[in-house]
């Protein structure tokens, strides 16, 4: 997976419109998990952690968001596989929480929301430093390296939590992150796809080199 995630990354940073797009795509996912929080656990007015997390997300979809208009050089409105980038997201989220479910007898909105942010801070510490060394703009490199900070910050609290309450009802983490790698890699397998097929158009219609002059001989 890590070998996959590595050249598709690579193909659509040739590109700096592909790339726009593709940030776009990552601040739609981060803002999906904003939504998410504040939907669910920030409801109400939550605790200091819940509260610094969701707004780090909201940071995240917004700084993605900026460097996409950066790189296209206007308000970013297209994006790479935005319906498999849904789908991964809301898949992940139901299937942990029936699979949680089915371990705690009963729903644990708060189990749902450690799982969920577990599995995906897992996810965006493989992606988002492939993605850094992938990209050819400095400003992405830099905000990448930011995010990263930024996720590390809470991912250790959130994931020690999440283990020791699935570890009080005999359930185990890595069949969590399997049920995710298996959603991650359905969606990987769509934007190699479309970055393939944008690839392939941009080669079709870039223009011919101009025939070579032939200097007449006396």
């Amino acid at each position: 997976m890590r070998d996959r995630i590595q050249a598709v990354l690579r193909q659509l940073s040739q590109v700096p419109e592909l790339e726009a797009r593709w940030l776009h795509t990552l601040s739609f996912m981060e803002f999906i998990g904003a939504r998410k929080i504040s939907r669910t656990v920030a409801d109400r007015h939550p605790t200091l952690a819940v509260l610094e997390h969701l707004a780090d997300e909201t940071r995240h979809a917004f700084a993605f968001k900026r460097l996409s208009a950066e790189l296209s050089g206007a308000e970013p409105s297209g994006f790479l596989c935005p319906e498999a980038a849904g789908r991964y997201f809301q898949a992940l989220d139901h299937e942990l929480a029936a699979w949680a479910t089915a371990h705690t007898g009963g729903p644990d909105v708060f189990l749902h929301y450690l799982l969920t942010t577990t599995a995906i801070e897992r996810r965006a510490m493989v992606l988002y430093p492939l993605y850094k060394a992938a990209s050819r703009s400095p400003s992405v490199r830099e905000e990448l390296g930011r995010v990263v900070t930024e996720e590390q910050g809470h991912r250790r609290s959130i994931e020690d939590a999440c283990v020791a309450r699935l570890s009080a009802v005999g359930a185990s983490l890595d069949d969590a992150l399997a049920l995710e790698e298996r959603l991650f890699g359905a969606f990987i397998q769509e934007l190699e796809a479309v970055v393939t097929q944008e690839l392939t158009t941009l080669a079709l219609v870039a223009p011919e080199a101009p025939p070579a002059r032939v200097t007449p001989t006396a």
